[in-house]
């Protein structure tokens, strides 16, 4: 489906984090990432897509900046902005 679409290869992996958008912070599983975007497992209650989000990987001590692209039932598409 957007398999084909994907510029860069995808790394599964099962990080825990934090998805940010405006004043929500929610629970996410990082499920597969690029050097361009992510999967993410989540609540997607009031998410849609264009909206700009933040997460934070505690972990790994990683934060992404990003745009949503994709949002289903339960899983969200993330394209990377910038990372700090």
């Amino acid at each position: 489906m957007l398999e084909e679409a994907r510029v860069f290869p995808r790394r599964r992996c099962k990080w825990p984090g934090i998805l940010k958008q405006e004043a929500t912070h929610r629970p996410c599983v990082v499920e597969d990432i690029s050097v361009g975007g992510c999967r993410v497992a989540t609540n997607t209650k009031d998410l849609k897509p264009k909206q700009r989000i933040t997460i934070e990987i505690e972990s790994r001590k990683l934060r992404f900046y990003g745009e949503l692209r994709w949002v289903r039932s339960g899983e969200a598409g993330v394209e990377f902005l910038y990372m700090d």
